[in-house]
């Protein structure tokens, strides 16, 4: 699904377009007059108000699959695919492996291995001179 953060007019002419219908018809389903939708076409970074922020957001959440089509289209925005269950379950069981790994590996004592000569002493191994 597509979200919008921060509706604009260009926004709002992609959804009227991608619904198919007129200005009249669009400003009619908004509650708003005619002239609101002509303005956010001619004024593109026009920001609709919060109650119409709202509306716009229920009518792109309403829209069907085409609508949503059409109006990722108008936006020039690719959309995009979505992701393959399996490899996601996948993913998730070798995430879930390396982390009892590492938990292992964090509970299991260090041992401190000898030093050899010319090499620098670890922590775990350091020498007095």
């Amino acid at each position: 699904m597509t979200i919008i953060d921060q509706w604009t007019g260009r926004h709002a002419h992609a959804l009227r377009t991608a619904m198919r219908l007129t200005n009249e018809a669009f400003a009619e389903h908004l509650g708003v007059a005619p002239r609101t939708i002509a303005k956010w076409r001619e004024r593109p970074e026009m920001v609709p108000s919060p109650q119409l922020q709202e509306a716009l957001d229920t009518t792109l959440n309403l829209a069907t699959k085409e609508t949503h089509a059409r109006f990722i289209a108008n936006l020039g925005v690719e959309s995009r695919p979505a992701l393959d269950e399996s490899l996601l379950s996948q993913l998730h069981t070798a995430v879930g492996d390396l982390t009892r790994v590492l938990a292992r590996m964090a509970a299991e004592p260090v041992t401190p291995r000898a030093s050899s000569p010319g090499e620098l002493p670890t922590q775990a191994g350091a020498r007095h001179a």
